[in-house]
């Protein structure tokens, strides 16, 4: 199970539409006999971001389709992330950097020839935050006090404060076309979410050509794109492709051009395979085992400690990762600007893992290789999500290395939902799972205390210390008043353990070799689909 925090990209299992009749058709024809065919591991959820939700796959063809105001670089591993433009052509802050003053492009028009427009972006932010539309990532406009037109190409945004995430919180989401979108009301969005296909118009540098619901995508230049960034590519299929069996298997056939997320053992074969390129980038992303602190005897810290002692993690990474991964020590991963290098990850020990818990009481008394204490045996549920081969695998290992530690292990497979449902209701044991974390490294969403309830804090983890450093995060003027507190957080953490952190792995994406240009970062696999060409072209 990997989830995102609140803020980048929606939950990894979309929500599918039930039909479509995309109201445009692109100029041209296709690239050749073989347009460039890119494999999509769900359903698209559809072109409105604000109630489809959907994959990373899912944003990314939206944002061939919609334009945000400015573009995030994958450039935090030296500092935060800087922002180009895009929509909009600059940005001025005011001297107190309460306020930003965003001016649009002139030349930026709606697929319809309507202009894009100042009004647009206002719009657009009333729509981000209407409880009726009730979108997931609402939280990230919490700050904007207002959003008001100064003319038609000029946008003020007003903060309540000043705060790290402001450049990031201004620029979530994409602008929305306001003159056709506007005319379905807000409490008429989630009755309907067909209507915005039937109504799509666009200002990326792709067009909706087609989209079979369940099946596939096709994307289009668009007719009217003239100078840099318009895309080489005439024509592009997303097809679903749900089985990653299969998804490899037709990468081999060259049926598809591209594969996103491929699994480690993957990559090793296919890297020898003539024809077929892998892609390997450091992701946003933490593996963990999470403790259930509110049920006994995980509310202990020494006994997590010797958990983690426990599992031998250098053994995940090279045995199921392939060595497409590193063992991991905090949620800010070790390539990011403010990860914590000043300690080193709790070593695989078992010996001392075992010491640790005859000290607490822990013993195998009756010699069935299960440690008891007060009539009570070292043995829990472990749940995982199913569907996940190496997830499942991950599970298998840590099962086995606890054994040998006197801890008896049983692994729970759950469908996804019904995971999500039970660590959201604080109903497990331990649980593991993956986050995709928010480049504005705001850590509050699974260690504060108050998002125990209102969060992803499903281990309900609480310590003081740490919440009054989240909430410094969040009053953060710059980086340099960021960084302190977050490698202090990462301290306490190591030390808690509320997580045994297990690995940091690649990205791993394969493409033909026929296909040029693409560069998959942890923001996304086709950020840059515009400058993607074919071989000869």
């Amino acid at each position: 199970m990997v989830l995102y925090p609140p803020r980048q990209v929606a939950v990894l299992l979309g929500l599918l539409l039930t039909a479509c009749s995309p109201t445009t058709e692109p100029a041209g024809g296709t690239d050749g006999p073989h347009p460039v065919v890119i494999a999509l591991p769900s359903p698209w959820a559809g072109p409105n971001e604000l109630i489809a939700g959907g994959s990373r796959e899912d944003q990314d063809i939206r944002d061939q389709l919609l334009l945000h105001l400015f573009e995030e670089r994958p450039d935090f591993s030296t500092g935060p992330p800087s922002f180009a433009p895009d929509l909009a052509e600059s940005v001025e802050w005011s001297a107190d950097h309460r306020r930003a003053t965003v001016r649009l492009r002139p030349d930026v028009r709606w697929s319809d020839g309507a202009p894009v427009t100042a009004e647009d972006v206002v719009w657009t932010w009333r729509a981000q935050t209407d409880p009726q539309v009730g979108w997931r990532y609402a939280q990230s406009k919490e700050r904007i006090a207002s959003v008001s037109a100064r003319d038609r190409r000029t946008v003020v945004f007003a903060f309540d404060g000043v705060y790290p995430a402001q450049m990031s919180d201004l620029n979530e989401g994409a602008v929305l076309p306001r003159h056709v979108w506007g005319a379905l009301p807000f409490d008429r969005w989630r009755d309907d979410p067909d209507w915005f296909s039937r109504h799509l118009v666009g200002d990326g540098p792709f067009r909706l050509a087609a989209w079979t619901p369940g099946e596939s995508v096709v994307l289009a230049a668009a007719p009217d794109c003239r100078g840099e960034g318009c895309p080489s590519l005439e024509r592009v299929v997303f097809r679903v492709v749900p089985e990653a069996a299969a998804r490899i298997a037709q990468l081999e056939a060259g049926a598809l051009d591209y594969v996103a997320g491929i699994e480690p053992a993957d990559a090793v074969r296919l890297a020898g395979t003539p024809g077929i390129r892998i892609a390997r980038f450091w992701h946003r992303r933490y593996d963990y085992l999470a403790w259930n602190l509110t049920r006994e005897p995980f509310s202990d810290r020494e006994l997590r400690r010797a958990m983690t002692l426990g599992i031998d993690r250098q053994a995940l990474v090279d045995a199921l990762w392939r060595g497409f991964a590193r063992i991991s020590t905090s949620p800010v991963p070790a390539h990011v600007w403010a990860a914590n290098g000043s300690f080193e990850p709790w070593p695989y020990d078992p010996s001392a893992a075992r010491a640790r818990l005859a000290a607490l009481g822990w013993e195998d008394r009756d010699g069935d290789g299960v440690r008891e204490r007060s009539g009570r045996r070292l043995a829990f549920e472990l749940a995982v999500n199913g569907g996940n081969r190496l997830r499942g695998d991950t599970a298998v290992m840590i099962q086995s290395q606890l054994a040998a530690i006197g801890a008896e292990v049983s692994v729970e497979t759950l469908d996804f939902h019904a995971l999500v449902d039970r660590l959201d209701a604080h109903d497990f044991d331990a649980a593991l799972g993956a986050w995709n974390i928010d480049t504005s490294l705001d850590l509050w969403y699974a260690f504060h205390t108050d998002a125990i309830t209102d969060g992803y804090n499903s281990g309900g983890y609480s310590d003081p210390e740490v919440d009054r450093l989240i909430e410094a995060t969040r009053r953060a003027p710059d980086a340099a008043a960021l960084r302190a507190p977050l490698l202090r957080i990462q301290e306490i953490l190591h030390r808690d353990q509320p997580y045994t952190f297990l690995v940091e792995p690649f990205g791993l994406d394969a493409h033909r070799e026929r296909l040029l240009g693409p560069e998959p970062s942890a923001l996304g696999s086709f950020r840059n689909l515009s400058s993607w060409r074919l071989s000869g072209d």
